[in-house]
């Protein structure tokens, strides 16, 4: 085994050991969203696997308040996809992205 095999070895592996750290800081920046929203009194719902959340508005008898809002959870200094980047124009005031 060559020097050069076992650095191409090593950095595959801290590739892939920083790519699991990013999608568990993704993971706990949604949950701890979701869980924010939800002390606020506001309805939550998850609409895809990636970080899109649905959220609704409730006043105190639990009746619907306005339009629901969609929000991109994001972390760092990661960018909107193109697809993202679309659906932000599409919707306008009523998509939103949280950084955490």
């Amino acid at each position: 085994m060559s020097e050069d095999d076992f650095s191409k070895g090593m950095r595959k592996f801290q590739k892939r050991l920083t790519l699991s750290n990013n999608v568990m800081r993704g993971r706990m920046a949604e949950s701890n969203f979701a869980m924010s929203q939800s002390f606020q009194g506001n309805e939550v719902r998850k609409i895809n696997k990636g970080g899109d959340f649905e959220v609704q508005r409730r006043d105190f008898w639990g009746n619907k308040v306005g339009k629901p809002q969609i929000h991109e959870i994001k972390t760092g200094n990661s960018r909107l996809s193109e697809a993202q980047e679309n659906r932000k124009r599409r919707l306008g005031r009523r998509f939103t992205v949280d950084r955490y």
